[in-house]
């Protein structure tokens, strides 16, 4: 099935077929080493279009989401944007990391388009007016993590981030919160983004000031790298993450390693009970089932939220929208309950949320609150 909505995709991507649809485009990993966060991102904003196409919620217009694979690469993602912008896209949609945004950003500034939901707390992105997202800030993330920490005595801590301009970025949303809370600035090391990134002497470059646990704003598999050296140097730190770590794939690549380690969230848990209970988790799980058989997840809980903003903006926009009606129509959505998670883009607000839970690795390899 997987293999099949990937080819109907590429094969839609024609201009005969996008004159008649309201076209989304969209750029992710479909290979290399993140194309299961690639395709579930992708697959949770289908489940929900299918659902509205089916349903002909949009007078008999239909949602064409265009996936391109950026195989995570930022050159990759600059060319899909660049051509799915030129090929007529009203809106881009749910990429998957700020590094591989930050180039289209020129780009909707150009065509005055909507950029909605890149899978980032990054500042680096939510300074542009095009911008609207739907989780919160890394900034938020922080600080929820620093009050759990401080809580138990835990005040030191060495922040692990990628070399390049997004990770310093992302450093410096950390460092700031820890001044904001009148907190010694915490020293950072720089990591290569792709790779085997951590080595024994990454390892002791943050071991060696003793800290009482490592903050990471990198993916799951620095993390894990780093949790399986530590491990093996006798050096078991503890581990703090922000949400760019995927928590099932961290499990599968380190499982009990990665006990205690703490993950921040920014969208309500999937479990299973939550999808019997509240209305949304619902919704998407039985779309998501539909769709594909898959099972919901956090990533694919996010893109099915972003998908569910995104076809409010498009009714508000009204039949004939346009790049320019749907980022003013977006930029007007107002408060929206989504029976299981609310937003907010009143009074120019562009970020709906700024929801953050904690999660923890305990027993049976689940991250439980």
């Amino acid at each position: 099935m997987r293999k099949f909505l990937a080819c109907a995709l590429f094969l839609a991507f024609a201009p005969v077929a996008w004159a008649q649809d309201i076209v989304i485009g969209q750029s992710v990993p479909l290979s290399g080493s993140n194309a299961d966060i690639g395709r579930d991102m992708r697959d949770g904003a289908l489940a929900i279009f299918n659902k509205v196409n089916t349903s002909n919620q949009l007078g008999g217009r239909k949602i064409q989401l265009v996936t391109l694979d950026n195989a995570n690469n930022r050159q990759r993602a600059a060319e899909n944007t660049q051509q799915l912008v030129n090929q007529g896209a009203l809106a881009l949609f749910g990429y998957n990391s700020a590094t591989n945004s930050v180039d289209a950003l020129p780009l909707m500034a150009q065509n005055n388009m909507l950029f909605l939901a890149p899978f980032s707390g990054s500042l680096s992105l939510r300074n542009h007016p095009n911008v609207y997202t739907i989780r919160a800030s890394y900034k938020d993330e922080t600080l929820e993590i620093l009050e759990s920490k401080r809580a138990v005595g835990s005040n030191k801590a060495v922040v692990i981030y990628y070399d390049d301009e997004v990770g310093r970025s992302n450093y410096e949303a950390v460092a700031s919160s820890f001044a904001d809370q009148g907190m010694e600035r915490p020293r950072g090391v720089a990591v290569k983004r792709g790779g085997a990134a951590v080595n024994a002497a990454v390892v002791d470059a943050i071991a060696k000031d003793n800290p009482h646990y490592v903050l990471a704003t990198t993916q799951f598999n620095v993390v894990g790298e780093f949790l399986k050296i530590a491990n093996d140097k006798g050096v078991p730190i503890p581990v703090a993450a922000l949400s760019f770590v995927n928590p099932d794939e961290l499990v599968a690549s380190v499982g009990d390693l990665a006990r205690g380690t703490v993950v921040a969230q920014v969208m309500p848990s999937p479990r299973s009970s939550n999808q019997i209970s509240v209305p949304l988790m619902k919704e998407c799980a039985e779309a998501l089932n539909t769709l594909n058989g898959a099972r919901l997840n956090y990533t694919t809980l996010e893109s099915c939220i972003a998908a569910k903003v995104l076809v409010e903006a498009i009714k508000k926009a009204g039949p004939q929208v346009t790049r320019a009606s749907l980022l003013q129509a977006m930029g007007s959505l107002g408060r929206l309950d989504l029976k299981g998670f609310s937003l907010n883009f009143s009074n120019g607000q562009r970020h709906g949320s700024n929801w953050v839970e904690l999660t923890i690795l305990s027993r049976g390899n689940r991250f439980v609150q």
